[in-house]
């Protein structure tokens, strides 16, 4: 039942991707208006859609008893660190390449990707286990993810302002309403739902057109790649999902975690890559070509981990 959810919802997923694809080639999304999509997307959309979807039906007894997300979170963020960093000194990739393929491969796409999948198979709870995933991913990736994309010749600086972005205002605001209890006026309530009905199609629009303007297929080149996508988006979930699954915990919140582990490369990756370091191509490549499998991946992860 849930390979053939997943199945179907990754054949969406690539048919919206072809809209925005085909919008590319059509000149109807130009390459200039990508990074002004993506902040509309990123800063606006998503931010809507994981506040409204965590605060929505959820009590504060459901946030302590999937508190256990966190800790899930934090070990898959130690491990996945770990195999990257023994593959990157395994492959040795020439210069930063060695710390950027890191980046790329310890962070995944939880909120163009994993977020819609999420909704999709989990209704009630998914976004509750990616709020609490979110903590320690956000966390991190503002810390340990910005030194890995600084390049050799520069300093990375890291601010408190770096962890005071749209997604963790949400989540914070939406735990800060449900523990309070507070509810919203409905006529906003019924905003922010109508906001958050769009998401999944915008994303998957904009990360076609992405797509369309990358060069993944260079990256397909490359045999950093490769080992990236066989490690972390399939063998890596398969075998992590499989010891989760006899911990005994709540089966919907392990399988979330495992979405989560095979995501492909988180879109700001390249961004970050290019404002701190000389790597951004290198990031896009690996960013557009991890997407471009990840229909078929996912759906493997799933099928083999049950």
């Amino acid at each position: 039942m849930l390979f053939s959810i997943v199945v179907h919802q990754m054949i969406l997923f690539f048919s919206i991707l072809l809209v925005g694809n085909v919008a590319a080639k059509q000149g109807v999304i130009q390459e200039n208006y990508l990074p002004d999509l993506a902040k509309l997307v990123s800063k606006i959309f998503l931010p809507v859609l994981i506040f409204y979807m965590t605060y929505a039906g959820t009590t504060r007894q459901m946030v302590w008893e999937n508190a256990a997300m966190i800790g899930l979170a934090a070990l898959f963020y130690v491990v996945i660190s770990a195999v990257t960093w023994i593959i990157a000194k395994g492959l040795r990739p020439a210069g930063d390449k060695a710390k950027v393929f890191q980046f790329a491969f310890i962070f995944g796409n939880t909120g163009f990707v994993g977020v819609p999948l999420l909704i999709a198979l989990f209704p009630k709870d998914g976004i509750l286990y990616l709020a609490l995933f979110s903590i320690v991913d956000q966390l991190l990736f503002w810390t340990y993810g910005v030194y890995l994309a600084t390049a050799s010749d520069k300093k990375a600086k890291i601010t408190l302002k770096s962890f005071v972005n749209p997604n963790i205002v949400a989540i914070a605001l939406a735990l800060i309403f449900i523990m309070i209890g507070a509810k919203l006026p409905t006529v906003i309530d019924d905003t922010l739902q109508t906001i958050k009905n769009a998401v999944g199609a915008m994303a998957m629009i904009y990360l076609g057109a992405l797509i369309f303007y990358s060069d993944w297929k260079t990256a397909f080149k490359t045999k950093d790649l490769y080992f990236g996508i066989v490690v972390k988006m399939i063998i890596l979930p398969i075998l992590l999902g499989k010891l989760l699954l006899m911990t005994g915990l709540p089966n919907n919140m392990i399988w979330s975690m495992i979405i989560l582990m095979s995501l492909p490369t988180m879109t700001v990756v390249p961004m970050i890559a290019k404002l701190y370091g000389h790597e951004g191509a290198y990031a896009a490549g690996i960013t557009a070509a991890t997407l471009a499998v990840s229909i078929v991946t996912i759906p493997v992860v799933v099928f083999f981990t049950t």
